[in-house]
């Protein structure tokens, strides 16, 4: 092992004592009581709250997945960063203060208690199917964040890919452990500002190393991918629309995330709400545009890579300092934890809180609880862990399919939960039984799939089936 190797290993393992710092503050501040541990005694101000929703929703997706979107397709991979800053503006105009304000009054603390209790229903159907929803589809989230993991680290000749997992899926484990639900967005604030960081800054530097925007127009030029259709595609064919609205349609994932929505449900009031939203907005429009700038520079850089989504990690191996590389490399596990750590967090509390909990109604002893939940984040981590290590699809693959089925889950009843006074218990089942169906058949029938993002017609269909449904039987459910 080169000095160079020593130095970004030793930058590294400096970042992760921080995070296991972290960790083991929020235990001492935020281990007293369940909704602590799993709600953060509903604190959290502006900087925390946006800083930490934007990263959980990002992940490996947006380093890794992402900028190897604009190595493959050039200047047709900004339609992807344009998506998700859509569905940044939907979260801020129209979600993050209307939640906080409307679970305060149902003294909500998931997605799950929010949505029983706007459609009054007192069987828990709502709230068991939306529970299995969220675990199921969470978890092969986790897996996606992993893969990431290991990716990296091999990447950058570090570790083998089955030794990446192991370091972060451990690492993870171990602080959500120890701080729940505070350590997460404490540590997914610092690891989103240096996601910011990076997104920033290196963009620019792989230009400039690439020889300039000339350089790089003509390159992109000579390998056909300038065209905003994507590469081998035109704007008067199905397959062009095809593209542009599956990557457009991103967006209507952002309002249905449940790891994200629970921020809005804990930031501490609705102003710190409102200051969320523009700050969010901002960290986005750097690091999307940013991520997918730095992969097109990357197609100069290095032409021929047979993996795209390792382009981050391969230009700060071989074109930064070791201590810098190891930043970066920080910077990209960031965006891993920072996604990872939400979603068992959430995943967990769904299994305790209501699966169990909320349903039964007992009363369980405070700390009893603490440790029950941090023995589901342990078991969800393994099984998350032993499934990354069988080395499944590419990152931006996984992650869609999941971003897909929540998407077309949630964000519909979310939208409809606020905004429509009709929307009833019927709707709401109606919503999360056709979305994930409409997106598990689409996705798994490669000439639908190849044609369309499955989450459009999914989001579609499973708002439909909201409204018609709750129009039809509104009686029905009332009773």
């Amino acid at each position: 092992m080169g000095d160079g190797t020593v130095a970004t290993l030793i930058t590294f393992l400096g970042y992760l004592i921080l995070l296991l710092s972290i960790g083991y503050w929020a235990d001492r501040k935020f281990s007293k009581t369940y909704k602590d541990f799993v709600a953060a005694g509903k604190t959290l101000g502006a900087w925390v709250t946006a800083i930490s929703a934007s990263a959980s929703a990002e992940s490996a997706w947006v380093m890794l997945g992402l900028s190897g979107l604009g190595y493959k397709e050039g200047l047709a991979a900004y339609w992807a960063a344009f998506a998700c800053i859509l569905g940044y503006f939907i979260n801020a105009l129209w979600v993050m203060a209307q939640m906080r304000r409307q679970s305060a009054e149902s003294g909500a603390i998931t997605v799950s208690d929010f949505i029983e209790s706007r459609v009054n229903d007192k069987t828990h159907s709502i709230r068991i199917l939306s529970s299995l929803i969220i675990l199921f589809f969470m978890t092969t989230y986790v897996v996606a964040q992993f893969v990431g993991s290991g990716k990296t680290l091999e990447g950058m000749n570090l570790l083998p890919y089955k030794g990446g997992v192991l370091v972060g899926a451990i690492i993870i484990g171990v602080y959500v452990l120890m701080g729940g639900y505070a350590a997460v967005c404490w540590t997914d604030l610092i690891q989103g500002l240096l996601m910011g960081g990076v997104m920033l800054m290196f963009p620019i530097m792989a230009i400039v190393k690439a020889g300039g925007l000339n350089a790089l127009v003509d390159n992109l030029a000579q390998q056909g991918l300038l065209s905003l259709a994507g590469a081998g595609r035109t704007f008067l064919t199905w397959a062009g629309i095809g593209f542009v609205l599956g990557q457009l349609g991103i967006a209507l994932g952002y309002p249905g995330m449940p790891h994200v929505i629970v921020r809005f449900i804990t930031v501490k009031d609705e102003l710190e709400a409102k200051k969320a939203a523009f700050i969010s907005m901002t960290w986005g429009i750097i690091v999307f545009f940013g991520s997918v700038t730095l992969g097109i520079a990357g197609r100069i850089l290095f032409p021929a890579l047979a993996d795209p989504e390792k382009i981050l990690p391969i230009f700060a191996s071989t074109y930064l300092h070791p201590v810098i590389a190891g930043v970066i490399l920080a910077a990209i596990t960031a965006a891993i934890m920072s996604t990872a750590d939400s979603q068992l967090m959430y995943a967990a509390t769904t299994v305790i809180n209501d699966l169990w909990l909320k349903i039964t109604e007992k009363k369980v002893d405070q700390h009893r609880l603490i440790n029950i939940t941090r023995a589901t984040i342990g078991i969800l981590t393994l099984i998350a862990m032993g499934t990354a290590l069988l080395k499944p699809r590419v990152i931006f693959t996984f992650v869609l399919y999941a971003w897909g089925a929540l998407g077309a889950a949630f964000t519909p009843i979310i939208l409809l939960s606020l905004y429509w006074k009709r929307f009833n218990k019927a709707g709401a089942l109606a919503s999360l039984i056709i979305g994930p169906l409409v997106v598990t058949i689409w996705h798994n029938i490669p000439s639908l799939a190849n044609a369309l993002y499955e989450l459009v017609p999914a989001f579609i269909l499973s708002l439909l089936a909201g409204i018609v449904f709750s129009l039809m039987l509104g009686k029905k459910d009332e009773m």
